[in-house]
């Protein structure tokens, strides 16, 4: 058989976008400009946004608040969920406080805080921490119920420190699966926080969607969904990728001895 370009690929994700690009071009003509900004209106639009201090401001604080949620997320995770991988009377007692947050959706969250605290950064943080906790505490508390109970009973018996069982049984334990779930909530948490700056907040990227849509200013509202798409690629491509890739590779079959830390310190 011969080789076709299209077997490549490297190729076909150019190709993918050179279609969109197209069909945006298409659909920019037969709606008017005024409803569809054609790609280079919208580029230019994103050139000039790039270089107004509004943009970085509203940027960073997205950022800010995003990054901030996801870390208070993972260290309520990281706590509670070790704590329930390790009690079943404890992951009874949480179970139906974590089955609550995972059921309820965030456009609930944002307008029940809208209406506790009114518009400002509290709406996006709390938004962002109740969608992200849930996945990580499943995550790590089912990490740390299959690491085999032999173990501990090792550590028990030699009475290894608690410090000690956390830092060279526990955390290497559930690294792998943490990993996973991680990577999950940080493809998640700027988008969640953009959709309640949009209806919660008067500050950052959702914001700024929201003025350009009440202004019906098209071209800057194209060039604030180019900056969330660019952030989001970023992200995928550069954290969110290599950090699934380091995950698969680690998820080894279950060891038969505990590590080598916990056996020379027993």
């Amino acid at each position: 058989m011969l080789n076709s370009p299209f077997s490549n690929n490297r190729i076909l994700p150019h190709l993918c976008l050179v279609g969109a690009l197209f069909l945006w071009a298409i659909l920019s003509r037969h709606m008017g400009p005024a409803l569809m900004p054609t790609p280079a209106k919208t580029i230019d639009s994103l050139g000039t946004l790039l270089i107004t201090p509004k943009f970085w401001t509203a940027f960073s604080i997205t950022l800010l608040r995003a990054s901030g949620a996801l870390l208070a997320a993972t260290a309520l995770a990281l706590f509670t969920g070790i704590a329930a991988g390790l009690s079943r009377p404890f992951m009874a007692f949480i179970t139906p406080a974590i089955a609550i947050l995972q059921s309820t959706p965030p456009i609930l969250w944002i307008t029940l805080l809208m209406v506790w605290s009114g518009t400002g950064g509290m709406v996006p943080f709390v938004v962002v921490v109740a969608t992200l906790y849930p996945p990580l505490f499943a995550v790590v508390a089912q990490s740390t119920a299959h690491i085999p109970h032999a173990f501990f009973d090792t550590c028990r018996v030699h009475r290894i420190p608690a410090h000690a069982v956390l830092r060279h049984l526990i955390l290497p334990g559930i690294f792998p699966g943490f990993l996973g779930g991680f990577s999950f909530a940080l493809g998640t948490c700027w988008k969640t926080a953009a959709v309640a700056e949009f209806l919660g907040s008067s500050s950052g990227i959702g914001a700024q969607i929201y003025w350009s849509y009440r202004m019906l200013d098209m071209e800057r509202l194209f060039a604030w969904g180019a900056v969330l798409i660019g952030l989001g690629l970023v992200l995928e491509l550069g954290v969110i990728a290599p950090l699934k890739t380091t995950a698969l590779t680690m998820k080894t079959s279950t060891p038969s001895s505990p590590p080598l830390e916990i056996r020379k310190a027993a």
